[in-house]
């Protein structure tokens, strides 16, 4: 048996060792994810495929369905609670045929964020009680979570479009879902908010059929809706956590935290104490936006206390910068987040047309967040292009994107920029200056007014560029994406030309396309699982 099988692994070697046998095969596999697959179980087979140039096209989607419970038109809305019989779950057509064409497509497939959302909309509140079980499964399957297309998903939303104590039955639901990739789910706290009789199956292992689950994000998406109603509902939420207390590495995070929650600070610290005393980690997001900002509010004037003492559970923050003070408060805020890992700063910059430096004269390393050991991703956002035509606009606009970029710390890996000017060798040279270990750069820029300014990120390894394809990129790059739009001029008359692509094309010989001129350029087959997951959470969005 063993002959058998070093007879079997040297004809496919020969075979593969003939390029016009290789090219066939390689013809009639769809996608990359399923070359990869081959590749898994045939390692030899990697050196065959790695200087051998394929190409495949892109279909990518954003999987979101909705799902509309209601009666049916024969029901009597004055007769008795309707039973499974008088209930009708609405198709979404859009969805479906979404679905249908993924299900078909010669080319590679793309969850939009690797997510699927599920939006559900029940117009009844109640329903017989002995047809429940029966209504949860009817639920499972219209969610149609093992549909083939979604198999590779590692991530669930769901949504509701407003309160009506109906929440339980997605707790409820998970008892009969499956899916071996998911990782994290996410639902808002409407879930554990309806009358306490409505949970008798909370009580099951609500999680056994999501082996690799290790996050559950809560969300607060409706302005009547707060995280404090868990404090309401304590038992609720306190078998829910037990439950999930039994995965392996388990997390909750909450996501959408304001800067106003700071007042309720101790009702948060109560909910937190319930979620660790089961071992399971907490992470909080928030937005420490001020909408009084004038600091003119207690939470505003005492930067050290805000959010004391569950600051330790930050690990991602969002703040809108109008001018200079507000980026300083902000950040003042910000250092005191010792375990902050996620960051994104927007910029309207109201005043861009004046002269942004304080009085005191602080300079680019004065202050910041280079104490932040755990911060790595790190997004720039700027809400409007600047008047490039302008040099005394661009000079101050230089003047503030170094002063930022200078109080980052040394250890971010993953930097976003939305609307900044050219990325020339200077810029290029300064961010390194102060961020020198970036391995994915996520850039929309006006141009790249020098073609190897890139060079200057010595540890990139992923590059996604928005309104142009650079011209060259970094040896030690291994994965590059970009969206051309072709009605974009470069300023210094760079036009874009197929030629651009077609040289990148011989260095990163797999590339993937589509209908709206976005590319996808990388080498190595066996690492495709990885790029794909990068570009789904960063391109594709």
């Amino acid at each position: 048996m063993k002959m058998d099988n070093i007879d079997e692994k040297d004809i496919l070697f020969e075979l593969f060792n003939i390029n016009l046998v290789r090219k066939t095969i390689i013809n009639h596999i769809p996608s990359f994810s399923d070359i990869n697959n081959l590749v898994d179980v045939c390692k030899f087979m990697n050196r065959d495929f790695e200087k051998e140039k394929i190409e495949r096209n892109i279909f990518s989607y954003g999987d979101c369905q909705n799902i509309r419970i209601t009666c049916g038109d024969e029901y009597d809305e004055d007769s008795d609670v309707p039973g499974l019989s008088n209930i009708e779950f609405r198709e979404d057509i859009l969805s479906e045929d979404l679905l249908n064409i993924s299900r078909t497509f010669f080319g590679e497939t793309l969850h939009d964020g690797n997510c699927v959302s599920y939006f559900i909309d029940p117009s009844i509140k109640e329903w017989k009680e002995e047809d429940h079980v029966a209504f949860v499964k009817k639920l499972v399957e219209e969610l149609n979570l093992k549909c083939k297309t979604r198999k590779d998903i590692n991530t669930l939303e769901f949504q509701f479009g407003f309160r009506n104590n109906v929440g339980y039955i997605i707790i409820d639901a998970l008892s009969y879902m499956e899916h071996d990739n998911i990782t994290r789910i996410s639902f808002p706290v409407d879930c554990f908010t309806c009358p306490s009789n409505k949970y008798n199956m909370i009580n099951g292992n609500i999680f056994r059929g999501f082996p690799n689950l290790s996050d559950l994000s809560l969300t607060c998406p409706l302005p009547q809706c707060n995280y404090y109603d868990l404090t309401q509902h304590r038992d609720i939420f306190e078998r829910f956590v037990q439950q999930f207390a039994t995965i392996k590495n388990p997390t909750i995070f909450f996501k959408s935290l304001k800067h106003n929650d700071a007042m309720f600070v101790n009702n948060l610290n109560e909910i937190i104490n319930i979620i660790t005393r089961y071992n399971v980690k907490v992470k909080l997001g928030i937005n420490i936006d001020c909408p009084r900002f004038g600091e003119q509010c207690q939470n505003c004037t005492d930067t050290m206390g805000f959010f004391s003492p569950i600051k330790e559970y930050i690990t991602t923050a969002y703040s809108t910068v109008r001018y200079h003070k507000h980026l300083l408060h902000s950040i003042r805020i910000l250092e005191t987040f010792k375990n902050l890992s996620e960051l994104h700063l927007r910029f309207t910059l109201d005043d861009i047309n004046f002269n942004f430096l304080a009085s005191d004269g602080q300079k680019p390393g004065d202050l910041g967040l280079k104490e932040l050991n755990s911060l790595k991703n790190v997004k720039l956002e700027y809400s409007r292009n600047l008047n490039d035509h302008d040099s005394d606009v661009l000079n101050l606009f230089y003047q503030f994107f170094e002063f930022t970029c200078s109080m980052m710390p040394r250890n971010v890996e993953i930097l976003q920029l939305e609307h900044v000017p050219d990325m020339d060798d200077a810029t290029a040279r300064m961010i390194t200056k102060y961020m020198p270990n970036i391995k994915l750069l996520k850039i929309q820029c006006l141009s790249y007014k020098e073609s190897d300014g890139l060079d200057n990120f010595a540890q990139l390894e992923c590059l996604i560029s928005y309104d142009y394809c650079p011209i060259t990129v970094p040896k030690t790059l291994k994965i590059l994406a970009f969206e051309h739009k072709k009605y974009a001029v470069r300023r210094d008359d760079l036009i874009f030309t197929d030629s651009v692509i077609k040289s990148h094309f011989e260095e990163f010989t797999k590339r993937i396309s589509d209908n709206k001129n976005r590319f996808i350029l990388f080498k190595d087959i066996c690492e495709w699982k990885l790029y794909k997951y990068v570009i789904q959470k960063y391109f594709y969005l």
